[in-house]
């Protein structure tokens, strides 16, 4: 057998980011969107055949959304450190014309604007606004962390008050409130003073209970959770899911909750998946989720660049948040939230947004072992 020899440069660019990227984390995330097709196929019909198309149009929808997403993925994750920090501030900029873009030209939905129609797919500006909010504003606090007080949090404050208050105007106080757990984390970890954090929690309380009072939607889902005798239909539907899955569930395509939910293929896949596959399943997908932002977690907790360490932190809550809401509105825990369960609910702007999310947590988790490497004494066979 021909034995040859290979230096650094004659890896590949492929080559040498398989080398670096955290080959767990990327296969988990394979893994997870190969499933959520599977869960898309199931689920969507139902839906298809309400609207009168092809009933698997969803379906066919999605696998776009996957191949893009995981060359989405792919791209960011080449980036370096650099490179990240000017594309973030290109990214908000962009994400925030779109945002006031959509004010004026959205598609209103139940009283709120947050979808505009690109190319004949729906877009939701708000979902890529998170991420590359997560990325800029740990640009800024790095930048200005040696500077005075108002230097240090101003420019941070300048930039969530301005997309929180379009995110208001659309209006769309899920996301707000999102955004708003998004920021204060990061800064929590960044360092804030005891005074801060307790002016920062007034002002989230009064935030609240404005909504509460001047918003009827958010009154609305507040009180239905709250009551238990109010009753909410599609909360009620999945809880029924989960009772008839069991353990081991119906069996894949056998379940009936798809019928009755509207958003049975988005904010409430997982009873799909509790009533088709069971609670074992439900568990399983837990703990891989649950896994992945160990890794993620004990990665940045090793991370000596400030950049590096705020933006990790800030990429992982933006997943674990919409693992945790997803569910737990599936399960009644909390309030009904439209929010998609990542890489497993339909929707392409959530898939998308998400793949960029994890191809940055990917970059900045990416380890050089071809740099220390003698490839001259490294035989391929």
């Amino acid at each position: 057998m021909t034995k040859s020899f290979f230096n650094r440069d004659a890896l590949s660019s492929i080559g040498k980011w398989w080398l670096d990227i955290d080959k767990v984390n990327f296969l988990i995330i394979i893994i997870i969107m190969i499933f959520g097709l599977m869960i898309t196929a199931t689920s969507s019909p139902a839906i298809a055949k309400k609207i009168d198309v092809d009933k698997f149009f969803f379906l066919k929808k999605q696998l776009i959304f996957a191949v893009i997403a995981v060359f989405l993925m792919i791209f960011f994750s080449f980036l370096e450190n650099e490179a990240i920090k000017i594309l973030g501030i290109v990214g908000i900029l962009v994400a925030i014309l779109m945002l006031i873009f959509v004010l004026f030209f959205g598609v209103e939905i139940k009283g709120a604007k947050r979808w505009f129609s690109l190319m004949g797919f729906a877009m939701q500006p708000s979902e890529f606004a998170k991420t590359f909010f997560v990325i800029t504003n740990a640009f800024i606090l790095q930048k200005f962390s040696s500077e005075k007080f108002a230097k240090k949090y101003g420019f941070s404050s300048a930039l969530f008050c301005l997309i929180a208050i379009l995110l208001i105007l659309q209006p769309d106080f899920g996301m707000t409130i999102t955004l708003t757990a998004l920021w204060a984390s990061q800064l929590f970890i960044f360092g804030l003073p005891n005074f801060l954090i307790l002016i920062f929690a007034i002002m989230a309380f009064i935030g609240a209970l404005g909504a509460y009072l001047l918003l009827p939607h958010v009154e609305d889902r507040i009180n239905r959770f709250l009551n238990a005798d109010e009753k909410n239909y599609q909360v009620e539907r999945s809880l029924d899911a989960f009772v008839n899955g069991g353990f081991l569930g119906t069996g894949q395509g056998n379940g009936v909750v798809k019928k009755f939910i509207p958003d049975a293929h988005t904010d409430f896949v997982f009873a799909v998946i509790g009533e088709e596959y069971g609670a074992l399943s439900c568990v399983m997908l837990l703990l891989l989720f649950g896994y992945l932002i160990t890794r993620i977690v004990k990665r940045a907790l090793d991370e000596k660049d400030l950049f590096v360490y705020l933006s990790l932190f800030g990429l992982m809550m933006q997943f674990t948040m919409q693992v945790i809401i997803n569910i737990g509105v599936s399960l009644r825990l909390f309030p009904t939230k439209g929010m998609t369960l990542p890489f497993i609910s339909y929707g392409g702007s959530s898939m998308m947004a998400m793949a960029i999310c994890f191809g940055l947590i990917m970059a900045f988790t990416k380890r050089k072992y071809h740099s220390g490497l003698d490839y001259g004494n490294i035989k391929m066979l």
